[in-house]
């Protein structure tokens, strides 16, 4: 059996659940669902990252302990992501003890090979993003991100020799062997790496208590970003110990957002190359979501809360508006116009209204519809195509592409009711009727499988107004994508998928 490993970057566990962070993991979630149609075992990583400053200033506030803010933060974001219908297989917490050992073992190792030394670091500090910055890195001198000034803090800390994987990096992206996408992604991380020397990394703090610590010198812990990058491997249970790697490495994607582009695409992969770890074969860089021009975030305090709109929407449809709004490598600016607009069209005038309108025909006289004996070609065909072009165009994250093809067969099936008139020949050709609604019926099906990554409830709804709920779901994709095999015996009208705003 083929496997997919994916991951989402592990949220930071100071900031509520927001729309931004659910995109990825929605995002990631529908590729997990995907592949597990296809037949593949599956391993969806996601998770909180629970270290560093900011969680201790946040606790200190609230008079509570980091733990205990930690404990009721990640639980958020497991309610959230419930909510969402996230299927993910671990959610990772960095504050897990089996993490912060391994996080230890690899500190000692990399410090064997000597890849690590003692130092002092004076540089410029965005407390927001918890990460130093470079001037040329700053937008009018301020942190790109939070818009603020950035400070400058000076203290003693360890350093990780980044410097020496400038050469083995370059050589890897430009040949393709460590695949960075969409391209102006992998543009960027070439021009960053070509534009001056890499500088070793500063990995620890000396004056942040919650945090992982140095193993050699508890007086200092371990920088945040380094510490939630290794989550990726204690996610899938390795230890640090074992130089067998588990089954799920190397992931065949990690789905990040553009913000954090460098993190993962030039100091990870520098790590796994000292540990001998395969890379991962696909690190894919999204846009923003927007609001109001900006990218979402606590401090510019435009945040939309993703359990709100699913209360509006809907789970399924918000995971549905949320990818096909707009290109999935690019940003995207969230008017709520425009989602109204856009389920109004998509789902309850088109998908929605097409099931309403065929269940209602089928429903006339409680008939049984059977293969006909002679399949329409031209359905086949359109179907056949549809599956292709969908295929591709998920295999590819063009998430919107496949929506669009999904609206497309919606189209098609509308024209040919218009075409068909099967409500005259429930009347005039009993015969005709039968082969008309079968077609419809038998597109629905298809409709119900094609959606299932996107909303699996309205797929789910879609089997069981025909049917066929629990046959359709011990079949396999390959099962399931022909044409013409199934009787629709016990079809009902069921309730309206999506009502009107």
């Amino acid at each position: 059996m083929s496997k997919f490993y994916i991951t989402t970057p592990i949220y930071y566990v100071n900031a509520r659940p927001h729309l931004g962070s659910a995109y990825t993991t929605i995002a990631a979630d529908i590729l997990a669902r995907w592949h597990r149609m296809k037949g593949e075992k599956v391993f969806f990583l996601t998770g909180t990252d629970e270290h560093g400053e900011k969680v201790a200033q946040a606790a200190q506030e609230q008079n509570i302990t980091p733990h205990e803010l930690c404990d009721r933060n990640s639980a958020k974001f497991k309610q959230v992501f419930d909510t969402l219908k996230i299927s993910y297989d671990r959610f990772i917490r960095t504050t897990d003890r089996n993490h912060e050992d391994m996080v230890a073992h690899i500190l000692k190792d990399l410090k064997k090979k000597k890849l690590i030394y003692a130092g002092a670091y004076e540089g410029l500090y965005c407390v927001g993003c918890e990460r130093y910055y470079t001037v040329k890195e700053l937008v009018d001198d301020k942190c790109p991100l939070h818009h603020q000034k950035p400070i400058t803090l000076s203290e003693n800390c360890y350093f990780f020799k980044l410097s020496v994987f400038k050469k083995p990096l370059l050589q890897l992206i430009r040949n393709n062997d460590w695949v960075i996408e969409p391209k102006e992604r992998k543009n960027e991380v070439l021009g960053f790496l070509t534009s001056g020397e890499l500088e070793d990394l500063a990995i620890s703090r000396e004056k942040v208590e919650w945090g992982i610590p140095i193993p050699w010198e508890k007086s200092q812990s371990v920088y945040v970003w380094i510490d939630a990058l290794l989550n990726y491997l204690s996610g899938i249970g390795w230890d640090g110990k074992t130089k067998k790697w588990p089954e799920a490495w190397p992931p065949d994607v990690q789905l990040i957002g553009k913000d954090i582009l460098r993190f993962h695409a030039i100091i990870w992969p520098a790590i796994l190359l000292t540990l001998g770890a395969p890379l991962p074969k696909k690190l894919y860089a999204h846009g923003f979501l927007t609001s109001g021009g900006k990218k979402m975030g606590k401090s510019l305090g435009n945040i939309i809360d993703p359990e709100e709109l699913a209360v509006t929407f809907g789970a399924d449809a918000l995971r549905w508006l949320l990818v096909s709004t707009f290109p999935f490598g690019s940003d995207g600016d969230i008017s709520m116009s425009r989602f109204y607009d856009k389920y109004n069209a998509d789902l309850s005038n088109g998908l929605g209204n097409l099931v309403r309108r065929v269940l209602t025909l089928a429903t006339k006289n409680k008939d049984t519809f059977l293969p006909p004996s002679v399949s329409d070609v031209r359905f086949k065909q359109k179907i056949n195509l549809v599956w292709q072009d969908y295929e591709k165009a998920l295999d590819d994250f063009k998430f919107e592409a496949a929506v669009g093809h999904i609206s497309n067969l919606i189209t098609f099936c509308d024209r040919y009711i218009d075409h068909k008139k099967p409500w005259k020949l429930f009347k005039e050709n009993k015969d005709s009727y039968q082969k008309v609604i079968y077609n419809l019926l038998e597109s629905l099906r298809h409709l119900a499988w094609l959606i299932n990554p996107f909303m699996p409830g309205k797929s789910n709804d879609i089997f069981k107004y025909l049917g066929i709920e629990s046959a359709e779901k011990k079949k396999p994709l390959t099962q399931g994508q022909k044409w013409g095999q199934v009787d629709f015996i016990k079809v009902t009208q069921g309730e309206i998928l999506f009502p009107k705003l």
